[in-house]
């Protein structure tokens, strides 16, 4: 099978690299920021390794000389190679202060994932011994940002902005302004919004979205798509905030039909359009869960033992 062919890294700002992650971007992959200023900064690890290196070259200089790597949130995909490169270069390591636990080793990732003990918890493993080996290693956090404090690299600044619900320590950045933002996993991919972990919160990722509306962006680069969003940016997070309510409407409809326990709804399943391998359903069980929460909140259904019935 042949792989598309597509350039490793585009500039999206002056000193400001998009490493695109291969296989178009998606996971196990994510997109990175290269910032070449005064210091060289890498924002996330979860591009492959090969095309950081090519940005890194790109720009002239060697892995050794990154000075810095900041993390948006914890995930797998998202801390990716940052050990490794923290082995070559001896860089600093920053995260917002929520992801510290879920960064730092394979038992805070579970922990913070929700999996630990969980029926297909050797399905996920088999997942991550396959296609992300590199995060199994221990990774050393040495500081923190601080949301809405600006961290300057020279010509270059970045805005923290915490946006959490697809976890509680995600953080997008503004680009110098809010003009450009790094939407990270407000990715608006045609998947749609993710939250398939204990540290995910429906209500608080649709407030996240709200948010990176008030702040109107111009530019929306997402962790998962291969270029930056430069038109329509608002009615796509529109669209990617009803989802939820897509869902949920699905959910109600499979009820009506008599699927009515999260274990049948996630075999038909309801919110991923299919099931790879059995690691999926402990992330398709969550969403559920979240959405019969929140409804049960709303007073749209009732749990009876395991079963949902609509009121």
């Amino acid at each position: 099978m042949m792989t598309e062919e597509y350039e490793p890294h585009i500039e999206i700002a002056p000193n400001v690299h998009l490493i695109r992650g291969e296989n178009r971007a998606r996971f196990p992959e994510a997109n990175s920021l290269l910032i070449d200023d005064e210091i060289l900064v890498l924002v996330d690890a979860g591009s492959s390794l090969r095309n950081i290196e090519r940005t890194v070259q790109s720009c002239g200089h060697a892995m050794k000389d990154i000075d810095q790597i900041i993390l948006t949130h914890f995930h797998v995909d998202h801390k990716g190679h940052a050990a490794e490169i923290m082995n070559l270069s001896q860089c600093e390591l920053l995260c917002h202060p929520l992801a510290k636990q879920g960064i730092e080793s394979l038992d805070g990732t579970v922990e913070f994932y929700g999996i630990k003990g969980h029926q297909y918890y050797s399905s996920w493993r088999e997942l991550i011994d396959i296609r992300l080996p590199h995060v199994v290693e221990d990774y050393q956090v040495t500081g923190f940002f601080e949301s809405g404090k600006t961290i300057s690299f020279g010509e270059t600044e970045l805005i923290p902005v915490h946006a959490p619900g697809h976890t509680k320590d995600h953080t997008v950045f503004g680009i110098n302004g809010t003009d450009i933002v790094f939407l990270v996993d407000i990715d608006l991919t045609r998947f749609g919004p993710w939250y398939g972990n204990a540290v995910s919160d429906i209500h608080e990722f649709r407030e996240s979205i709200q948010r990176i509306l008030a702040l109107e962006p111009k530019v929306g680069i997402s962790s998962h798509l291969l270029n930056p969003i430069e038109t329509n940016l608002r009615e796509r997070l529109l669209q990617y905030l009803a989802i939820f309510d897509e869902r949920e409407q699905r959910i109600i409809q499979n009820i009506r039909q008599g699927i009515n326990t999260i274990r049948s709804l996630a075999r038909v399943p309801t919110i991923y359009p299919r099931i790879p391998m059995d690691a999926y359903l402990i992330f398709e069980e969550y969403m559920l869960e979240k959405h019969i929460d929140d409804m049960v909140s709303h007073g749209i259904v009732e749990v009876d033992g395991e079963e949902i019935h609509l009121k």
